[in-house]
C-alpha cells in the first residue's frame, strides 16, 4: 500500500513559523524536519545535498528511520533489516528466552529469514507526515482554565488522533512542541510483525554493565539486528508465517571504512524529552524533589529485585528487563543531579529570569502584558512540590505490579460492557474473545506474588521516609483489615490469599458479572484498589489544575523569552523526528584529563582481565582477537580494531539506536549512550562536556562476520 506524503516545504514554513523565522542555529540543537532546509550543513561538512537527508517531495534518508519502541532504528537493507541497540531489543529478547534456551545470555543468530523469531509485542513506526493542528487544539481550550483547560486540550488531541487513525495502518500522535502554543499531528506507518535476526550475547551487547553505564571510555557492542514484516499485500499484520519482509522506501548504506577524529557526522532519530525551554522553578522542582525521589525509590527497587532473582534463574530472567530499565534511569538521575550542582544550573536560570523581569519592567507595554508572570509560575509549581511523593508512588503502584494490572484490566473490561460495541477498545469488542483470553493469560503469566509483595513493601517503606506521605489516606487504607502493628508485606500477602481477582479461574468467573454486580462486589484487592484509585484521582486532578494554569503561563514565558533573547529557539525534544550534527571529538571531563574519542578491542580485552563481573569476555570474541583476525576492519591509525566512538552531537533518551552518519550519509556507527557529564543534556547542552557515545560500525561488522559467522547478513548489508 502506498501512503500519501502530506509534508511540503510550504507546510513546514507554516508549522511553527513564528518560532523559527529569522533564527540562526546555535552550537546545539535537535532540529525538527522543518529546520533541516535552513541549516548550513554544507559549511559544517556535509558532502551530499540537504535534500538527500530530507526531501518533502521524494525519497530521502528520513524514509529509512524507524521508531523501535522507545528507541530509534534504521533500515539497512531493502528487505526490512533494522539496526538498533541491544538494549532496545533487550526486553523482547528476554521475553523470547527460557532458562534452557537463553537468547539473552547466549545470543541469537537466525542464519536465514525462515529461522527469525518474533519480538513479541514490539511495534515499529515510520514517520509519514505531520501537520500543524495548533489552531484546532487551542480553540478547544479557549476561555478554559485549570483542569478544564487540560482536559479540553487532551480531548482535542485524542479526537484528532482518532480521525487520523481511520486510515488503515496509520498510528498517530499530537505532539506538544511548545507548551500552550503549538501542537503538531504526526502520522506513522505501523509495523506489527518484528523479528529477531542477530542478537549478540549479553556479555557483548551489555559489556561493562552498570560499571560502564553512562561512562566513557566504553567498549560495549550495543547493537542488534531485527527485521520488519508485513502481509503479502504490504499492509501491517501481526506475526504470521505468511508475512513477507517489509520493503522500505529507503535504506541506509553502510560505510565499512569508518571515520576519523574531527570528521563531520550527523544523526537522525527520535530523542525523548528535554526541558531546556522550561522556567527556573521547573529546574528547582527537578533538582530538589523529582530527581532525588525517583533515584532513591528506584535504587530500593533494584536492590529488592536483585535479591529476589539471585536464587531463582527463571525469575531473574523475568526481572532482567525491569532491573535494567530501573538501573539506567537511577544512574542517569544521579548524573543529572551531579551535573546541575556542578554548573549551578538552577541558580543561573534564576539569574536569567531576574534579568527578564527587569526587561519586562523597562517597557510599559511589556509590563502590562507580563506583569506577575514569574510569581504566577512559582505559585503553580507549588502543587508539584507538595504532591510529588504521592504522585510518583501512585505511578509506580500502577506500573510495576501485576496484581494492579489485573484489577485495572478488569475495571476496563467492566466499563466496556456499559458502552456500545463500536465504542469499546478493540480487545473488548464482540468477536475478539480469543484475543481477550490471550491477554488474560498473559497478565497471569506476568503475575508473581513474591515480586508484588516485595514491591509493595518497598514502596510503603519509601513513602514512610517523607513526612507528607505519612498522612496519605491510601496508605492507611492498606492496613484497614489488619492489625496496624503488622507489616506491609503481611497485608499484601492477605490480598493474594483472599482476593478472587488474583486467582485465574475466579478472575474468569468475575468477568461474567454484570457491571452493576461488579460495582457491589466485595473483594479485598478491589477494595484496596478503589481506595488507591480515589486518592490517585484526587492527586491527578490537583496536578491537572496546576498544569492548566502553567499551560497558559508557559506560553507567555516562551514568548517573553524570545523577545528578551532577541532570537528564536527550537522546541524541546518530544520523541518526534529530529536531526543533530557535530564532529568526532574527545573532551576534558576533569583537570589534566583528556579523553580520546575512540576505544579499541585491546581496551575491551584489558577490561576483561580485571575480574570485574561486568567485564565478562565472550569466549568466541576473545578467540578471534587472539588470532588477530581483524581483516578489513582494522584501523591503521589506531593500530587496532575500533570499538566505540565519541562525538559532540546533541542527543538524549530516544536517540538510542540512532544511526551515526558520515558526510556522505553512510552509516558509520550506532548511538547508544552519553558520557556521565552529558546526562544533564536534558536541561542544558555544552560544547565542553556534552558528548554522546556510539559503537563503531567496524566493530559491529567484525562481530557479525568474524565472531558470529553470519555471512548472510554481511552479504545483505552489501559490504
Amino acid at each position: 500500500m502506498k501512503y500519501l506524503r502530506h509534508i511540503s516545504s510550504l507546510l513546514f514554513i507554516t508549522i511553527l513559523g513564528f518560532v523559527f523565522s529569522g533564527w540562526n542555529p546555535p552550537d546545539e540543537g535537535m532540529f525538527p524536519l522543518s529546520e533541516i532546509g535552513g541549516l548550513n550543513l554544507k559549511e559544517a561538512g556535509l558532502k551530499i545535498e540537504v535534500s538527500d537527508i530530507y526531501n518533502p517531495g521524494g525519497t530521502s534518508l528520513i524514509d529509512a528511520l524507524v521508531k523501535v519502541g522507545g528507541c530509534t532504528g534504521s533500515f539497512v537493507s531493502d528487505e526490512g533489516l533494522i539496526l538498533t541497540n541491544h538494549h532496545c531489543a533487550f526486553g523482547y529478547v528476554a521475553a523470547a528466552s527460557t532458562v534452557e534456551n537463553n537468547y539473552l545470555e547466549n545470543g541469537f543468530i537466525a542464519g536465514s529469514q525462515e529461522k527469525e523469531i518474533p519480538a513479541e509485542g514490539l511495534t515499529c513506526l515510520i514517520t509519514q507526515s505531520y501537520e500543524d493542528v495548533s489552531e484546532r487544539v487551542l480553540a478547544a481550550a479557549d476561555g478554559k482554565e485549570g483542569v478544564e483547560r487540560i482536559n479540553a486540550i487532551s480531548d482535542a488531541r485524542k479526537a484528532i488522533i482518532k480521525e487520523a487513525e481511520q486510515e488503515v495502518g496509520i498510528k498517530a500522535e499530537v505532539a506538544e512542541m511548545f507548551v500552550g502554543k503549538s501542537y503538531v499531528l504526526f502520522r506513522y506507518q505501523t509495523i506489527l510483525d518484528v523479528r529477531l535476526v542477530y542478537i549478540p550475547p549479553r556479555s557483548l551487547g551489555e559489556f561493562g554493565g552498570e560499571t560502564d553505564n553512562w561512562v566513557w571510555p566504553r567498549h560495549t557492542g550495543d547493537f542488534s539486528f531485527l527485521r520488519a514484516y508485513v502481509s503479502k499485500d504490504g499492509k501491517p499484520a501481526k506475526y504470521s508465517k505468511d508475512n513477507v519482509p517489509f520493503e522500505p522506501k529507503k535504506f541506509i548504506s553502510v560505510n565499512p571504512n569508518g571515520v576519523k577524529e574531527e570528521d563531520f557526522v550527523f544523526m537522525l532519530g527520535y530523542p525523548g524529552r528535554t526541558f531546556r525551554n522550561m522556567p527556573a522553578e521547573f529546574l528547582r522542582y527537578h533538582e530538589e524533589v523529582f530527581l532525588p525521589f525517583i533515584q532513591q525509590l528506584y535504587a530500593s527497587l533494584i536492590k529488592k529485585y536483585e535479591e529476589l532473582g539471585s536464587a531463582d534463574p527463571a525469575l531473574a530472567l523475568q526481572l532482567a528487563s525491569t532491573i535494567k530499565g530501573l538501573a539506567n534511569t537511577e544512574k542517569n538521575f544521579r548524573g543529572k543531579m551531579l551535573g546541575m550542582r556542578r554548573i549551578d544550573l538552577t541558580a543561573k536560570k534564576f539569574e536569567e529570569e531576574k534579568a527578564m523581569k527587569e526587561f519586562i519592567a523597562s517597557d510599559k507595554d511589556m509590563a502590562a502584558k507580563y506583569e506577575g508572570l514569574f510569581e504566577s509560575i512559582k505559585e503553580a509549581y507549588k502543587t508539584h512540590f507538595e504532591l510529588t511523593g504521592k504522585q510518583r508512588t501512585a505511578g509506580v503502584f500502577a506500573n510495576f505490579m501485576g496484581s494492579v494490572d489485573l484489577v485495572m484490566f478488569m475495571n476496563g473490561y467492566m466499563k466496556s460492557k456499559t458502552l456500545p460495541d463500536e465504542k469499546r477498545d478493540k480487545i473488548f469488542r464482540a468477536g475478539n474473545e480469543s484475543e481477550l483470553m490471550d491477554e488474560v493469560n498473559k497478565l497471569f503469566a506476568n503475575l508473581n506474588r513474591e515480586v508484588d509483595v516485595q514491591t509493595f513493601t518497598t514502596l510503603v517503606e519509601n513513602a514512610g521516609k517523607y513526612p507528607d506521605m505519612r498522612s496519605w489516606s491510601v496508605i492507611e487504607a492498606f492496613f484497614e483489615h489488619i492489625d496496624s502493628k503488622k507489616s506491609a508485606a503481611s497485608f499484601y500477602e492477605m490480598l493474594f490469599d483472599e482476593s478472587e481477582l488474583l486467582k485465574k479461574d475466579s478472575f474468569i468467573e468475575v468477568m461474567k458479572m454484570s457491571p452493576e454486580d461488579y460495582d457491589n462486589f466485595d473483594d479485598p484487592m478491589l477494595k484496596y484498589y478503589r481506595a488507591f484509585k480515589k486518592e490517585s484521582d484526587d492527586i491527578s486532578n490537583k496536578v491537572k489544575e496546576a498544569d492548566g494554569r502553567l499551560n497558559v503561563l508557559l506560553a507567555k514565558y516562551t514568548a517573553v523569552k524570545a523577545e528578551f533573547q532577541q532570537k528564536k529557539f527550537i522546541p524541546d525534544a518530544n520523541s518526534t523526528l529530529r536531526l543533530t550534527y557535530g564532529y568526532i571529538k574527545g573532551y576534558t571531563p576533569a583537570d589534566a584529563t583528556y579523553y580520546k574519542p575512540k576505544t579499541t578491542i585491546s581496551g575491551l580485552i584489558d577490561k576483561g582481565k580485571t575480574g570485574n563481573p561486568d567485564y565478562k569476555l565472550y569466549k568466541a570474541l576473545e578467540e578471534e582477537y587472539l588470532k588477530g583476525n581483524f581483516g578489513r576492519y582494522y584501523d591503521e591509525e589506531l593500530e587496532d580494531l575500533p570499538v566505540a566512538m565519541l562525538y559532540n552531537m546533541d542527543t538524549t533518551g530516544g536517540n538510542s539506536g540512532s544511526p551515526v552518519l558520515d558526510a556522505t550519509g553512510r552509516l558509520i556507527g550506532l548511538n547508544f549512550d552519553r558520557a556521565f557529564e552529558a546526562t544533564i543534556n536534558d536541561y542544558a547542552w555544552s560544547q565542553a562536556y556534552s558528548r554522546s557515545i556510539g559503537v563503531d560500525i567496524r566493530f559491529i561488522l567484525w562481530v557479525v562476520e568474524k565472531v558470529g559467522k553470519a555471512d548472510n547478513l554481511i552479504k545483505e548489508l552489501g559490504v
